[in-house]
């Protein structure tokens, strides 16, 4: 009892038990069954052997006898009287006498022969000779089977061995002849044929006696072409129990028979063990039966002896894993209570379903978890502290001490030579450009995704590390390898993590790469020679990558002043309103300021905008030129990004100007009208009392003047442009969902299915479910042409 209790405590002890016994159990079950399943395969494979070196000898006697049989039919009918006899009409009595004589004296030479006949064509005559009691005795019926087998075997001439039965039912054989078929003496008439008649006793004797020899237990059948038993009516089956013999009706007959062969089959709760082999001489094929039970007995009783001994085992077993798993259960149970009075938690106690190891464990990884915690906190402490000390070397290399470059050093080996090689960075600025679209990410996130993917784009060459700056600016330090420097190298790198976030984010960032720079104490100065350098992006565009040798012209030009004559003649081309002697001015001041350092370039833009408003205030203009577009005009340019987009306002300006016409006063009034009215129209479209009278009464107007300048701007009527807006949401809704067109047609305020369908039909020529349809089609269709 009090090893049961102990047990019921000790739940670790107790599945070392369990364990040990199943694992012991597991072995000593496999091990018996495989045994068994061995000497199972052993006792068929040797059974077999016996089985197949029997049928193989009863197949050779049984072809040795066909081929004396063979030959003797093909000498009969090649001796010139036999050849007289078949084919003489009326034979001369004594040549016939003789010939008979012949063949009783061939047919009595051969103990198997019964007798041998002769068939003529001609005289359609059946000639039988011989002393063969079977023959003599039912002189009849052998008549009649004879001409019944020469009319099925009369348009094959090939000789063949057959059993020759009286009742076809039955499986007994009377005789087996063999046919040897000679020429057709007429088209109606039966074939010539010498057939020689054998005693099947003889064969079936000789399966008995071999059978006798081999096992009396042995049941040897011969079975036909197609799969039917041949047996002698003496009662002489090969040994076999006429019960037994039904079990040969379940052995399929397509089967090849081949050696080597065999199956087991079962009839009525009894298991035969069944071997083939295929005699070769007209698919007959021979069939060993046996008792599975007599087969396997022996293997049957060490199975159970197997199991007695199993269980046996399994009780000395547990008596002796309970001694010694209480033994080895000891050092567990003092680390258990150990963990348990110094663990920090030891006031939680294991939960019932927890052994002893899972509370070891849980309390282990419990400690590991704080453990890597606290690694983790170091380690992202050390980086914070690691980056610092790398932007404060970026920003203000000159006034570091060799104990804080040391540091520095230490935090980045990677980027830091070693004392026996010569230092080389070069400095890549990055800055992030605007995004055309809604940023599909948040700034921090941005940011962080390109100091990662620049750093990992780099490191495939260089060694590298990316550091955000904190301020507008990421900060890419690349030590060069020692005697080797490959610009375009690097530039194909940096324009790769350019494209890269281009393609995944749809925003990109420009970069400014700095000359090489070996003086650890001048990477200060490079890094705000490479700031300024970035400033050209305004030149080169979004995504461009900025070398020194890319802007040093522009870095070292003094003279950047635009003449005074250029002004003169884009004010004249601006009063004459020719678009191609504005385009001309345009790039002549453009293609100057290209050249101009960054400074003078936004300062030569403002001279440009400054030289166009005056002329926008004379008098020929001020009837064409809003006084809001006309102020906001240089804030507009300013803030554009590059010198093509600068470029491109303005042009668009001056255009508008020159093919503008005057506009009446209250233009800018009406226009606030119309743009209102398609506001509220887009606000309220699935309102169903949308109408020309219900915006007309919230906008405090006559019906009348509302639609009349609605008209005058759009060309169209409220009632049209309502139609139009909501049929435009029709279409997004057939495309994007799954509603039926009903459903639509109420969701977007038609009164009726019927009306939305013929005006959906009239704008867009096909019908709702059509549009559907099609565009379904078309979208798989081109997904499948992808594919």
């Amino acid at each position: 009892m009090g090893m049961i209790r102990a047990l019921g405590s000790r739940k670790y002890l107790r599945r070392i038990l369990i364990y040990f016994n199943l694992s012991a159990a597991s072995v000593l079950i496999i091990f018996s069954f495989s045994y068994y399943f061995f000497t199972k395969d052993i006792v068929l494979k040797t059974q077999q052997d016996a089985n197949e070196k029997v049928l193989t000898q009863i197949k050779y006697n049984i072809n040795y006898l066909n081929e004396i049989v063979q030959n003797i039919a093909i000498m009969m009918s090649f001796d010139k009287s036999m050849v007289y006899l078949m084919n003489a009409r009326e034979p001369d009595p004594f040549t016939k006498f003789q010939t008979l004589r012949t063949l009783d004296t061939v047919a009595d030479s051969t103990s198997f022969v019964d007798s041998i006949a002769v068939y003529s064509g001609a005289a359609e005559q059946l000639y039988v000779s011989g002393s063969g009691k079977w023959s003599r005795d039912h002189m009849d019926e052998l008549r009649k089977m004879t001409l019944e087998q020469l009319r099925q075997f009369a348009p094959s001439p090939s000789g063949r061995l057959v059993p020759m039965k009286r009742d076809e039912g039955s499986s007994n054989v009377d005789l087996f002849s063999y046919f040897v078929l000679d020429s057709h003496p007429s088209g109606d008439a039966l074939p010539n044929a010498v057939i020689v008649n054998v005693r099947p006793q003889w064969i079936f004797d000789n399966i008995s006696n071999l059978n006798e020899l081999a096992d009396p237990r042995d049941g040897i059948l011969v079975l036909d072409q197609n799969g039917r038993l041949l047996a002698y009516h003496d009662g002489k089956n090969g040994g076999t129990e006429e019960a037994d013999i039904e079990t040969v009706k379940r052995i399929p007959r397509d089967r090849p028979g081949e050696s080597g062969q065999w199956s087991i089959l079962s009839e009525d709760g009894r298991k035969f063990y069944v071997s083939e082999m295929s005699i070769g001489l007209n698919d007959w094929r021979l069939v060993s039966l046996l008792s599975y039970e007599k087969v396997m007995g022996r293997v049957e009783s060490f199975r159970n002896i197997s199991f007695l001994l199993i269980a046996v085992s399994l009780a000395v077993s547990i008596v002796l894993s309970v001694a010694a798993g209480n033994r080895l259960y000891r050092p567990v149970g003092k680390l258990t209570e150990l963990f348990r009075r110094h663990s920090a938690h030891r006031e939680q106690e294991p939960p019932s379903t927890r052994d002893e190891m899972s509370y070891i464990t849980g309390v282990y990884r419990h400690t590991l978890s704080e453990l890597e915690s606290a690694n983790r906190e170091e380690k992202r402490n050390q980086r914070i502290v690691g980056d610092y000390r790398l932007r404060r070397w970026i920003t203000d290399s000159g006034s570091m001490t060799e104990a804080e470059r040391k540091e520095c050093a230490d935090a980045h080996p990677e980027l830091f030579p070693g004392e026996d090689e010569s230092p080389q960075w070069k400095l890549a600025v990055l800055v992030p450009d605007l995004p055309t679209a809604t940023p599909s990410v948040q700034e921090d996130l941005y940011r962080f995704a390109v100091c990662n993917i620049a750093e990992e784009t780099l490191s495939r060459t260089y060694s590298a590390r990316v550091l955000d700056m904190k301020n507008e600016f990421i900060v890419a330090v690349v030590r060069l390898p020692e005697g080797k420097e490959d610009p375009e190298e690097l530039k194909a790198l940096l324009k790769e993590a350019v494209d890269t976030c281009g393609r995944y984010y749809r925003r990109t960032f420009s970069v400014s790469v700095s000359h090489p720079v070996s003086d650890d104490k001048a990477v200060s100065e490079a890094y705000h020679l490479t700031v300024q350098q970035l400033m050209y992006r305004l030149l080169y565009g979004r995504g461009s990558v900025i070398f020194p040798e890319d802007v040093a012209a522009n870095m070292d030009r003094q003279d950047a002043a635009i003449p005074p004559e250029w002004e003169k003649k884009l004010g004249e081309a601006i009063r004459s309103r020719e678009s191609k002697a504005i385009r001309a001015a345009l790039d002549k001041w453009f293609a100057a300021i290209s050249a101009f350092p960054y400074d003078e370039m936004t300062f030569a833009v403002q001279q440009l905008v400054l030289v166009i408003k005056p002329l926008l205030r004379e008098p020929a203009f001020q009837d064409q030129v809003h006084p809001v577009e006309m102020q906001t005009l240089g804030a507009k340019v300013i803030r554009s990004d590059t010198l093509a987009e600068m470029r491109e306002k303005i042009e668009q300006f001056l255009e508008q100007l020159c093919q503008s016409e005057p506009l009446p006063q209250k233009e800018d009034k009406n226009r606030m009208i119309v743009d209102a009215i398609k506001e509220f129209v887009e606000k309220n479209a699935l309102d169903v009392n949308l109408s020309l009278q219900n915006i007309a009464s919230n906008f405090k107007m006559s019906t009348a003047y509302v639609g009349r300048i609605f008209k005058q701007y759009e060309k169209m009527s409220v009632g049209d442009y309502i139609n139009g807006h909501r049929l435009e949401k029709a279409r997004e809704m057939l495309l994007g969902s799954d509603f039926s067109v009903k459903e639509i047609a109420d969701y977007l305020g038609f009164n009726n299915s019927s009306y939305f369908i013929t005006l959906f039909k009239k704008r867009f020529g096909v019908t709702p479910k059509d549009y559907r349809f099609h565009r379904t089609i078309g979208a798989e269709a081109r997904a499948g042409t992808q594919n």
